[in-house]
């Protein structure tokens, strides 16, 4: 019983962290609705490897440099809102669902290495680091069950997020549609750089 009252608020913090809309899960879903759920398959492991060996680093302690020195969240603030800058661009100004030449799917490693400098994911990390390293279990058998519970809530919400973008490619079809739909993520994408600034 002590598992599960030690368990239950790192698997609810950590699913409501990883389901909420943000970067990731915008970046799943475009890419998902143009194209296909089969080509999100790269960026959902990028995400799940990416946002754990930040976990990692973070439940090993290292994470604590970021709250002695707090100038690091500006670096890391100004290079994730960059990439996703770009994202942004290239999303808005795409015309269609389908693959071309000029506008591929990000790559494993792109959306990998957006996770070590991703902001709310860093925070979310030292949070958990901090909050639910408590010394109720031995060290080892903690970092675990925290690591257990964000590779559930990482790969299941990235799973969701990139069939709710397939579902949606069997419905939106008219050319004016895709354009829109294309403008609203990017600016869905902008407004999260705004929240990541702030």
């Amino acid at each position: 019983m002590d598992y599960f009252y030690y368990i239950l608020p790192i698997f609810i913090f950590a699913n409501v962290t990883a389901f909420t809309p943000g970067p990731n899960n915008i970046i799943l879903s475009t890419t998902a609705i143009k194209y296909g759920f089969y080509k999100t398959i790269p960026q959902i492991f990028g995400i799940f490897f990416g946002f754990l060996s930040m976990l990692t680093i973070c439940l090993f302690g290292l994470g604590k440099i970021f709250l002695i020195y707090p100038s690091l969240f500006w670096v890391i603030k100004i290079l994730s809102s960059l990439f996703l800058l770009y994202l942004a661009y290239k999303i808005f100004n795409s015309k269609s669902f389908t693959d071309s030449e000029k506008y591929k799917p990000i790559t494993f490693f792109q959306v990998y290495f957006l996770q070590i400098i991703n902001p709310k994911g860093v925070m979310v990390q030292i949070t958990a680091a901090s909050l639910f390293l408590q010394g109720t279990f031995t060290y080892q058998l903690e970092f675990i069950l925290i690591f257990i519970c964000f590779a559930f809530s990482t790969i299941t919400s990235g799973i969701t997020w990139a069939l709710i973008g397939h579902s949606l490619k069997k419905i939106i079809h008219d050319q004016k549609k895709i354009i829109l739909f294309n403008k609203l993520m990017a600016i869905a994408l902008v407004s999260c750089i705004f929240l990541i600034i702030i």
